[in-house]
């Protein structure tokens, strides 16, 4: 399943967010040949503005459909959950972990995710 249709499966059952934190490969810093080949090419944010701007175009070129959240621009989320570059997280109503993907893209298991969210709402 996609992350889409995870959402609208359980979405009456718990809350979903993604949350866009600091770019990973921005343009003006460590950027790589995935993001040049695919065209990905963005500065990194100086202002909360222009992350938002960012997430927008994120989560239309996705076609994400779950709400997007911001991180601070002290990077306070992907500090507190080593988000850096992307993670798949359950949490429950205590805001307690009860899944974490591995670190990186190698660990954006979907499969995983998805078995921990039926998990959470059995």
């Amino acid at each position: 399943m996609r992350l889409n249709e995870i959402y609208e499966a359980y979405r009456d059952r718990m809350d979903f967010y993604c949350v866009y934190i600091q770019e990973a490969h921005p343009s003006d810093g460590w950027q790589v040949a995935r993001n040049l080949n695919d065209a990905v090419l963005h500065d990194q944010p100086t202002t909360i503005e222009e992350r938002a701007e960012l997430a927008e175009v994120c989560a239309v070129q996705l076609d994400m459909a779950m709400p997007m959240l911001l991180d601070t621009m002290s990077n306070e989320v992907d500090t507190l959950y080593a988000a850096l570059p992307e993670r798949l997280y359950v949490l429950d109503g205590g805001g307690v972990v009860r899944f974490r993907s591995v670190i990186g893209s190698p660990g954006f298991d979907v499969d995983a995710w998805h078995e921990a969210v039926q998990r959470a709402v059995a």
